[in-house]
């Protein structure tokens, strides 16, 4: 499917149109508005970077300039700009730079260590060596790589090799040195270093520990090689159709504005970003006078983000833990979006949240908990693709019983719950097409169809094309509190444009 994102700025016009009359107009095009009501339309007229008329041509022709610019989209379907409501924007950008060590392209501990000392040939000794993507149940061994599997691979420099999950990372002894980490290093509260029974001592895996690692590491990893990944990824963003995305990091904070603010001044990414704030980061950045929805059009403050595990085998935070956090980010003016995949999660986060928030993933969602989602009026923002991605996995190694209930966009959507997507990259490729796919049929990569929910058709779990398209839009622009910007291809709205040569509908 060839595609061509449009985000209109002066830089695009051929001539210098009458002022405050439209300057741009997409004509004979099928226009997907997916705004209720306003189902299709033929053109489309464009005043600076907002959208000044839809309808049909001859109507949209008469309110543009002399001078505006014509683009013919040749029958071709016009949809607004996507949005990647849940994602993980800088790691993202530094995997595209990293070894890539994902089930595609290694099947064992051995080729993990051969893809690395390949990269070790081409890096100095001072810079850090980033691996992606491994899964331990994948890897023929059928175990998380060790500091020792890593030293032998590249002795002298520090390594650190992220799961494909995005909730454990194996560091060699180097890494484990520069970051602090050894014997007497207590577990912080919210993640486990792993250790030999014997001895104690760390065997170079770390769970849940992202953002502990970053405080004590920041940006690790070469400066010229993330500014390539931030260039590989803004390209890679606009081929899919993706003008907006919103970074889910639990621990984002005034630092990491500030290093978006730096990336969106410099027009480096052409995307508009949503910025979620870590809860434990909340008062630095109201200190500085941010709020809920701070910022312009290229970069936003967005929900507060919470973390709701059971990595250590009980939720973490507990419930009178979460409540609290809960209230104080309400109480400073956000709206809280909590991460919560297993269903004991999912049933502690609809137990605390109202309408405005979020539920990120709700991945395990059985029929009796989806009534209780619904009635908190909160939006849930979940990844499909990660059925079509992981769905092989998933049949092979989730109970029977839990399946048809994996990821349930079919009975949400039935139900009334708002639903956005979020392709929680890098964990995930971002290209929304499969999880749109995901959505709309419950199938695997490899063809296979996920089960249905018992009793019912074959069908109760999946979604119209039509609705997956307003999830992966207007639904994203919904949970960020954007709707009346984007979303949509509607008179007032941004012009962030997406054109088509298929019609995704047909």
């Amino acid at each position: 499917m060839r595609q061509t994102t449009e985000q209109p700025t002066a830089a695009t016009r051929s001539s210098q149109p009458e002022a405050g009359r439209p300057d741009l107009l997409l004509v004979n095009a099928r226009v997907l508005t997916l705004e209720r009501g306003k189902p299709a339309a033929e053109a489309v007229a464009v005043t600076g970077d907002t959208i000044a008329a839809v309808g049909r041509r001859d109507q949209v022709s008469l309110l543009a300039a002399p001078g505006a610019r014509t683009i013919d989209c040749q029958g071709m379907t016009l949809l607004p700009g996507l949005i990647d409501a849940h994602c993980h924007l800088l790691a993202t950008a530094a995997s595209m730079r990293g070894v890539d060590c994902s089930p595609d392209a290694v099947s064992s501990i051995h080729d993990v260590q051969m893809a690395l000392r390949r990269r070790v040939e081409t890096t100095p000794e001072d810079r850090w060596i980033r691996g992606f993507g491994y899964d331990d149940v994948s890897l023929a061994e059928g175990r998380h790589p060790t500091r020792w599997d890593l030293d032998q691979a590249a002795p002298n420099h520090p390594v650190r090799l992220d799961h494909r999950s995005g909730h454990a990372t194996v560091m060699n002894s180097l890494g484990l040195s520069m970051a602090g980490i050894g014997q007497d290093t207590p577990d912080p509260p919210q993640g486990l270093i792993d250790r030999e029974p014997q001895t104690g001592e760390p065997t170079g895996l770390l769970l849940e520990l992202a953002g502990w690692l970053r405080e004590r590491l920041g940006h690790s990893g070469d400066e010229a090689g993330f500014q390539e990944g931030l260039y590989m990824l803004d390209r890679m963003l606009l081929s899919y159709g993706i003008t907006s995305v919103q970074d889910a990091g639990p621990d984002n904070g005034l630092d990491r504005w500030r290093t978006l603010g730096s990336i969106q001044d410099s027009g480096q990414l052409s995307c508009r970003v949503t910025m979620m704030a870590g809860a434990s980061k909340l008062q630095e950045l109201v200190s500085e006078g941010l709020t809920w929805h701070s910022g312009d059009g290229r970069l936003r403050l967005g929900h507060a983000k919470l973390m709701l595990t059971l990595t250590t085998g009980a939720l973490h935070p507990n419930m009178e833990d979460l409540r609290d956090q809960v209230d104080q980010a309400h109480g400073m003016g956000f709206p809280v979006a909590i991460h919560a995949v297993e269903r004991e999660a999912v049933e502690a986060a609809a137990s605390v949240v109202s309408a405005g928030d979020r539920i990120e993933h709700c991945a395990e969602c059985p029929a009796e908990l989806v009534a209780q989602v619904r009635s908190t009026g909160a939006t849930v923002v979940t990844q499909p693709g990660f059925l079509y991605w992981n769905g092989g996995r998933y049949i092979q190694r989730v109970d029977p019983e839990l399946q048809p209930h994996l990821y349930p966009v079919g009975a949400l959507h039935q139900a009334g719950v708002p639903l956005a997507f979020g392709s929680d990259s890098p964990v995930a490729d971002p290209n929304p097409w499969p999880a749109i796919y995901g959505a709309v049929t419950r199938t695997t990569r490899d063809g296979t169809k996920f089960p249905p929910i018992a009793g019912m058709s074959a069908t109760s779990q999946e979604v119209p094309v039509t609705a997956a398209l307003r999830m992966q839009t207007i639904g994203g622009a919904h949970a960020d509190g954007s709707e009346d910007r984007k979303g949509t291809i509607s008179r007032g709205k941004l012009a962030d444009l997406v054109l088509l040569d298929t019609d995704p509908t047909k």
